[in-house]
């Protein structure tokens, strides 16, 4: 019998059966009492065991036993990350100076160029969202106006239990990540906060550098502040090839973005009666942004994204009052669009060529 058949009732019919035939052991008999108190432990002990047998398989553990047998291969959840903003004021601001938008608050902490980096203090992905209106938390002379420009560094929040599983699994089937091995170089990608995905060049006979072309923790193109810091952390331009970052010694390698090409979407679209082009063009937006999200966090794995009629009309369809689609072109083709190799796509403009 299975662990988890080893319920109160399976454990007082097993016991009974031990009983001689002429004892009885009916509900209420005096055998019946005296078994049932041990069953019960007997239930609790197999209850305990059958959590035991799980949480020795990483498949089935829960998470606490999880990342215990995940430290033992050197392996851990991706802590939550803050998000590190571009912000721009109408006066100087010293570092370390606090500001709060909505429930957020950000440090001041690093100035460059006329602007600043304002870290979020909350971590996780809630700090990615641009806020309208920042303040200072203390009276600031002279302040009047702050805004956040640009997300430099997006947050993450703390792996989730599953994600975390998935990882882990696919690190020990895979190559032992060690001595600048693919495996190495990937695990050490994912670590840095804000990578979210990347691909990994070999050294070529005629090119002795390794490449690797990455994503930020949002599937969109890493802005330069971040490839210069994944660089730094991988290899550092001063010292490459010394072996001061996560590459070994003797290893050049060299930090790139992807790339991003403009996708505009023209096509013939039948409206359902009470609605307006203009009122369901958001929602278009969304569902295409929603597509090409989906391209991006497949880039990893494939060669070339393909952007397919196909998918972009049922992104058009699946909106509430889009009754047909037909005709559709894609950067004035009307056929499939295939980017080059480590490019993503981005929305261009929507147009409805004929509104029927």
């Amino acid at each position: 019998m299975l662990l988890e058949e080893k319920t109160l009732d399976n454990i007082m019919t097993e016991m009974k059966n031990t009983v001689k035939s002429d004892i009885s052991v009916r509900e209420g008999s005096l055998i019946d009492h005296a078994l049932r108190g041990a069953a019960a432990e007997f239930e609790q002990a197999y209850i305990e065991l059958w959590m035991t047998d799980r949480n020795g398989y990483a498949q089935t553990a829960d998470r606490e036993h999880l990342i215990l047998r995940a430290k033992e291969r050197g392996i851990t959840p991706f802590p939550a990350s803050n998000a590190v903003w571009k912000a721009t004021f109408n006066i100087n601001v010293s570092l370390g100076t606090r500001f709060s938008a909505g429930k957020l608050t950000y440090s001041c902490i690093a100035r460059e160029e006329g602007t600043y980096r304002l870290q979020c203090e909350q971590a996780g992905i809630k700090g990615n969202k641009k806020q309208e209106e920042i303040f200072p938390i203390e009276f600031l002379e002279g302040f009047e106006t702050g805004e956040l420009i640009e997300l430099l560094t997006p947050g993450r929040d703390e792996e989730d239990t599953e994600t975390f599983r998935l990882r882990y699994l696919s690190l020990v089937s895979a190559a032992q990540a060690f001595g600048g091995n693919r495996a190495q170089y990937r695990q050490a990608m994912y670590e840095i906060a804000g990578v979210g995905a990347c691909k990994i060049y070999r050294v070529r006979e005629n090119i002795r550098r390794i490449k690797i072309y990455f994503l930020n923790s949002l599937y969109q193109v890493p802005d330069n502040s971040l490839v210069s810091e994944v660089q730094k952390i991988i290899d550092p331009i001063e010292n490459q090839g010394d072996g001061e970052g996560s590459a070994p010694i003797f290893h050049i390698v060299d930090i790139f973005p992807c790339a991003q090409q403009t996708v505009n979407v023209e096509a013939e679209i039948t409206i359902d009666t009470g609605y307006a082009w203009k009122e369901l063009l958001p929602e278009i937006q969304l569902k295409i942004d929603e597509y090409f999200l989906e391209l991006a966090k497949s880039w990893e794995k494939e060669v070339y994204l393909t952007i397919r009629i196909l998918k972009i009309n049922a992104a058009i369809a699946s909106v509430e009052g889009i009754v047909d689609v037909q005709g559709t072109l894609l950067n004035s083709k009307s056929e499939n669009l295939m980017l080059e190799e480590n490019t993503i796509p981005v929305r261009g403009t929507v147009i409805c060529r004929k509104e029927l």
